[in-house]
């Protein structure tokens, strides 16, 4: 299990070695995807109690069998319909306390040409990336900002910083929206001390990458400074430093995890 030693002079105070998040409330959304599965894990070995959620379907089946014998409690839940996702958050607070934590991993990775994007298309990866972040931020700081203090991390990704290498411009564009996102919510709520912050992936080792053979995965590992793909606890340690103690000073930031691959 992940522990700390908390300096007693620290901003939490705690003065003993313990779980990184002990007894936290933690709300992921798109828990039951290649990135989400493992936060779901990390989360829980660190000691919280995390509210993972994500749509029907045999992934997310597959978690809520993987997280049995944990403190996880699995819903299927839509989160970019804001009735639902309130409805779900008060529900939480009345039977957990506070949510301390909210980590939006949900989106939508579709690969097509510009000139191939209709309506449907650009709604659906944007209701996907964005507005679910949007949604769920509104749903949680209400709270946070009362209770002066919370975490906000939102996923990003290197496509929103410098555009999709495969062909995405909505993905990339929802992506951006989220930077634009998180500086801005920071700059609103952060005086009342709660964190809004960005993770923002690099090309990582999972289905969603469409790299299913030795060779493609090398060629796009090959961008990263570090000549190989991200693991997906590399992301999930990530969201452990931005949702926990060791990250008090940081808000308004977007973590780049991509093994260097923007320089």
């Amino acid at each position: 299990m992940t522990e700390i030693s908390h300096d007693p002079g620290s901003a939490n105070g705690a003065g003993v070695a313990g779980p990184l998040l002990a007894g936290m409330t933690v709300v992921l959304t798109g828990a039951a995807g290649g990135i989400g599965r493992h936060i779901s894990r990390v989360l829980c070995e660190a000691g919280s109690n995390p509210i993972l959620l994500d749509r029907p379907g045999e992934t997310l089946t597959a978690l809520t069998e993987a997280m049995r014998d944990t403190t996880a409690e699995v819903y299927a839940t839509d989160v970019t319909d804001r009735d639902e996702v309130r409805a779900l958050v008060e529900q939480t607070e009345r039977e957990r306390g506070a949510i301390e934590a909210i980590v939006n991993c949900a989106g939508l990775w579709e690969v097509r040409n510009w000139d191939e994007i209709d309506d449907a298309d650009w709604q659906a990866v944007v209701d996907a990336n964005l507005k679910s972040a949007f949604v769920c931020c509104q749903a949680v700081l209400p709270g946070m900002v009362r209770r002066g203090r919370g975490s906000v991390v939102n996923f990003a990704s290197t496509a929103g910083e410098y555009g999709s290498i495969s062909p995405a411009a909505h993905y990339a564009a929802a992506k951006a929206g989220v930077i634009g996102l998180v500086k801005s919510l920071a700059r609103e709520v952060s005086p009342s001390g709660v964190r809004v912050n960005a993770i923002s992936p690099g090309p990582t080792d999972t289905v969603a990458l469409g790299a299913n053979s030795a060779e493609l995965k090398a060629r796009v590992g090959s961008r990263t400074l570090l000549g190989r793909l991200g693991e997906p606890e590399e992301i999930a340690h990530a969201v452990l430093y931005l949702v926990g103690p060791m990250s008090t000073f940081v808000t308004g930031h977007v973590l780049r995890v991509n093994g260097g691959s923007l320089l």
